[in-house]
């Protein structure tokens, strides 16, 4: 996908070549308006003219806008559902990481940590008398502000300050806990990482992938469990991120019975590039794009070879957290087919969530909330498999097919009704913009028909696996930092 920033009435977008339709069209264009002077040179146009009116071209071209409305309408319709159906996707395996991690901090390993619950103690409603207090008074302070706002005996400057005053007042008594500023900044790059293991139980190419623990592998055994992720939590973790990572490169067409472009994830590492060309990890990864025959393949709408697919998606691999075992990439290779890798891949999950919570890693919650669980993995396999609809199924050919008539039809018709009626040099003009707007149009619906491998009007499936990686480790963070608490004394 080609990021770009609109400017002044979008002018530095017209600077882009790769990848644009407006280019594309204009190539056309040119056709047209070579085909223009044909006719008036060889006194075409005067044959032409014996037509009493313009209006049967004009119903042609009519006709061609209205085929061409509809592909780009149902193209548009094609590109926003697969970022929908992406999004839910990853939404739902997202809530069986977090939800799996939360039942598991409530197992019995974790009770020597454990915040204390509000349900166990009745008589800590005393400690909520202050905090309502406090509720009470903000109430009060918005009201004297509305109030002294709405005064007529107060001067405008006195009034900013009594309620600056006011507004900070507030702030101050609703923090939690004394701090040096009224805002924090939760956006800092520069604050701590979310904990991760230290020496995470990876699969990679070692020993440990045909699935043997490490020596060091004891970490539910140490005083504080939350000190470093279990292996519940980094092998729901690792599941969770290789489901994903096997569908998005399934719905880009990874070459079939090929090793796998799945690598180990780094946490805290730069967002992968939208433009494969800014794309340092392609760069790093020896992939190496020629610009301008790239750009002439594009302009002459030429596809790439399977050779070339295989090449750009082997070098923008996704990240999965704990990386992948040989025998992983094995089985992913012997499994026909992209539904079946990721029902591969579905069922480890299924099969780990049923295992685990047969055997207490998921504490004492009630087996029909446990079932939402495979309720989240079937959701997300649901909108998978939507989004397959657009990476499987093309634009239907017959419309394809008359779209393309239509436009071929275009190039050579539009010049004639041009010639009937304009001026010879107001008719180039016309002629070249009426042809690039009607054939722009059909570009974009090309574009826009299939968002998984239309480069590089993609979709960026490398950069969505990353966010969902990042945010799937927060389920490393235990719990809530202020959900620790103790009775006042006076209580």
């Amino acid at each position: 996908m080609i990021k770009y920033t609109q400017g002044y009435y979008g002018f530095h977008t017209l600077f882009q070549v790769y990848g644009s339709s407006l280019y594309k069209a204009c190539f056309c264009a040119v056709i047209s308006s070579v085909l223009y002077f044909l006719y008036y040179w060889f006194y075409i146009h005067e044959v032409i003219n014996l037509l009493d009116h313009p209006y049967p071209v004009a119903a042609v071209v009519s006709s061609v806008a209205i085929a061409l409305s509809f592909k780009l309408t149902f193209s548009y319709n094609r590109w926003w559902e697969a970022c929908t159906t992406l999004h839910n996707m990853h939404a739902k395996w997202l809530d069986v990481g977090s939800t799996m991690a939360a039942f598991h901090l409530q197992s019995r390993i974790y009770e020597s940590v454990a915040p204390p619950s509000f349900g166990e103690h009745q008589d800590v409603h005393f400690d909520f008398v202050r905090r309502r207090e406090i509720t009470e008074r903000t109430s009060t302070s918005f009201v004297t502000a509305r109030d002294t706002l709405n005064s007529n005996e107060t001067k405008p400057t006195s009034v900013k300050s009594r309620l600056g005053k006011i507004l900070r007042r507030q702030n101050k008594e609703m923090s939690r806990g004394a701090k040096d500023k009224d805002t924090q900044n939760i956006h800092d790059s520069s604050s701590s990482a979310l904990p991760f293991p230290n020496d995470y139980w990876t699969r990679s190419k070692s020993s440990k992938a045909n699935g043997s623990l490490s020596n060091d592998a004891s970490v539910q055994k140490k005083d504080d469990p939350t000190e470093n992720p279990s292996l519940f939590l980094q092998e729901t973790a690792h599941l969770v991120s290789l489901l994903s990572a096997v569908a998005l490169s399934t719905l880009r067409y990874d070459a079939e019975g090929k090793e796998a472009p799945l690598t180990e994830f780094v946490p805290g590492k730069n967002w992968p590039s939208n433009n494969s060309d800014n794309d340092k990890e392609m760069l790093k990864n020896g992939y190496r794009r020629n610009k301008a025959w790239s750009t002439v393949k594009f302009m002459l709408d030429v596809s790439r070879s399977p050779t070339e697919i295989l090449e750009y998606n082997a070098a923008r691999p996704f990240h999965v957290i704990g990386g992948i075992s040989d025998k992983e990439a094995e089985f992913l290779r012997n499994a026909k087919g992209a539904s079946a890798k990721v029902a591969l891949v579905y069922l480890w999950l299924n099969e780990f969530i049923t295992r685990e919570h047969m055997h207490g890693s998921m504490g004492t919650v009630a087996p029909p909330i446990i079932s939402r669980l495979m309720q989240f993995t079937s959701d997300g396999h649901m909108w998978y498999n939507a989004a397959r609809k657009m990476a499987y199924i093309p634009f239907p050919f017959p419309h394809v097919q008359l779209t393309s008539a239509f436009i071929l039809l275009t190039i050579v018709v539009v010049p004639v009704l041009m010639l009937v009626k304009a001026n010879v040099y107001f008719g180039f003009v016309l002629n070249f913009l009426v042809v690039t707007i009607l054939t722009g149009l059909n570009e974009v619906a090309k574009e826009l028909e299939n968002p998984f491998t239309n480069v590089p009007n993609d979709l960026p499936l490398n950069l969505f696996q990353a966010h969902f990686n990042e945010a799937l480790i927060t389920m490393f963070a235990g719990y809530h930092p202020d959900s620790h608490w103790e009775l006042k004394e006076s209580a």
